[in-house]
């Protein structure tokens, strides 16, 4: 009777045993065509890096065979290896920045890790045709260490060559240089996908842009064109003498007609923004580098937050909703021209507007 059960037992758990096997058969599978996708994106790249060592390998072993049968000097033959190191040196460098950047990008590509460690796998290859190389011009150095006849034709020639060994390690360094500058691209091609990506995750937000776009057409329409009034970025931007004489906070009384305006303006914009996007008009103050001590404003900060917390009240005051508005000061910190003349610290000078999302 209990070995009827066990038998019985046996046969329960044998289908879930073989749904588990090929369960995982099936993830070895996809992990071993990710792998195999990953190595065939950086074939190209590093059979073109394998041919130029190879390439390279052939030239020193050229010079090996003309330097057996050429006499030079001792300190000559010195002077070419320390060259010869140098240039070694530079492209180990090159190889050391490749390795780094590569490390940097896997902190934000992390759906490339196969591919990056397939690149990590072909600069160990690197490292070691390097150290392959290193090898071999050790033993020719000793070789060199043996001759000790020298001629001015001779030297000539190892010059030459070595000036051809150069070129050949240097245009190897410029092909690592590229294959550092492909990597930021695309590093930086990835984080603009993954930014529109987002945008695309929330229609929202680019429901909110569209109004920002039709706010901002509207006001340089009704505002009309103004060399201090302008749109910087996502922005819109008053030059504070619009409002404001120089170090007070206090709006003048054109500087209230223009905010009307841009209350009005507003008001037709947003009554057609649906209520399910929570927007907000944000108001950032900013001054020039000039440093304000005063009783009322002891740094540029209190004069930048006042100043902004000035236009919110009057917008407020022209039937804005106070919870659709943010005042923020931001002093000196934020300048959009980094000069010292008074052209540049006028521009630096400003109100900001931004229609955001809060």
């Amino acid at each position: 009777m209990f070995a009827r059960s066990r038998r019985h037992g046996s046969l329960d758990i044998w289908p879930g045993f073989v749904d588990a096997m090929a369960t995982l058969l099936m993830v070895i599978v996809f992990v071993l065509m990710t792998f195999v996708v990953a190595q065939l994106y950086l074939t190209d790249a590093i059979k073109g890096k394998e041919n130029a060592l190879l390439a390279l390998e052939g030239q020193i072993k050229s010079l090996k065979n003309d330097l057996k049968i050429e006499k030079l000097s001792k300190d000559e033959a010195h002077l070419q290896m320390m060259n010869l190191k140098k240039t070694l040196d530079l492209l180990e460098n090159q190889v050391m920045h490749l390795r780094h950047a590569l490390q940097d990008s896997e902190k934000t590509l992390t759906k490339e890790t196969e591919a990056k460690e397939a690149a990590f796998s072909s600069i160990s290859d690197l490292n070691a045709q390097i150290a392959d190389l290193n090898h071999q011009i050790k033993r020719l150095s000793s070789a060199l260490e043996e001759e000790e006849a020298h001629s001015n034709d001779q030297a000539l020639k190892l010059d030459q060559l070595q000036k051809k060994l150069n070129e050949e390690l240097l245009a190897k360094v410029e092909e690592l240089k590229d294959l550092n500058n492909k990597l930021a691209e695309a590093l930086t091609v990835n984080e603009t996908l993954d930014r529109e990506v987002t945008k695309l995750k929330d229609p929202k937000k680019l429901g909110l842009t569209q109004y920002r776009s039709e706010f901002f057409a509207k006001l340089v329409k009704v505002l009309g064109e103004r060399s201090d009034i302008r749109i910087v970025g996502d922005r819109f931007v008053f030059q504070s003498e619009v409002l404001f004489d120089r170090g007070s906070a206090e709006i003048r009384a054109d500087g209230e007609a223009q905010l009307a305006t841009l209350a009005k303006t507003l008001k037709n914009i947003t009554q057609n923004i649906p209520k399910d996007i929570n927007w907000v008009l944000r108001v950032d103050g900013h001054t020039d580098r000039l440093r304000i001590n005063t009783a009322q404003f002891p740094s540029n900060w209190e004069l930048s937050s006042a100043r902004a917390i000035a236009v919110v009240k009057a917008l407020t005051k022209e039937g804005i909703d106070p919870t659709h508005l943010v005042a923020a000061g931001f002093g000196e910190y934020q300048p959009l021209a980094e000069g010292k003349d008074e052209a540049a610290m006028a521009r630096n000078r400003r109100i900001e507007f931004k229609l955001d999302q809060r």
